[in-house]
């Protein structure tokens, strides 16, 4: 497996963005180049897509945050099941009682 040399990164992010049309596969915005980075896998070191620069924080924060909390691939698991949590159907349950009031503002100190 080749792998990319510092100096080549940025003409490789810049074909790549051209590649996607320059849409992020995470939020499905454009990106601009310089919200661009090549987001890679921590584990093998494959280069995935180029993302926006907070798309790329939240996937690694949102991984991170998995693999505490399971072992081994569980972290995808975890991931693929709160997906199909959100799109259950809940409306026929009721609602809750702090939704839709104003959040109280904090002192500060």
């Amino acid at each position: 497996m080749d792998t990319l040399k510092q100096k080549d990164i940025k003409e490789y992010r810049e074909a790549q963005l051209l590649a996607q049309d320059s849409m992020c596969p995470l939020c499905g915005l454009t990106i601009q180049p310089e919200e661009a980075v090549l987001d890679h896998c921590h584990t093998e070191g494959h280069v995935r897509m180029v993302l926006h620069r907070s798309c790329n924080s939240a996937e690694g924060r949102i991984l991170h945050w998995a693999g505490r909390m399971s072992k081994g691939d569980c972290h995808v698991t975890f991931v693929e099941n709160l997906l199909d949590y959100w799109k259950m159907e809940h409306s026929v349950n009721p609602l809750h009682p702090k939704h839709g009031k104003p959040k109280p503002k904090r002192k500060r100190k």
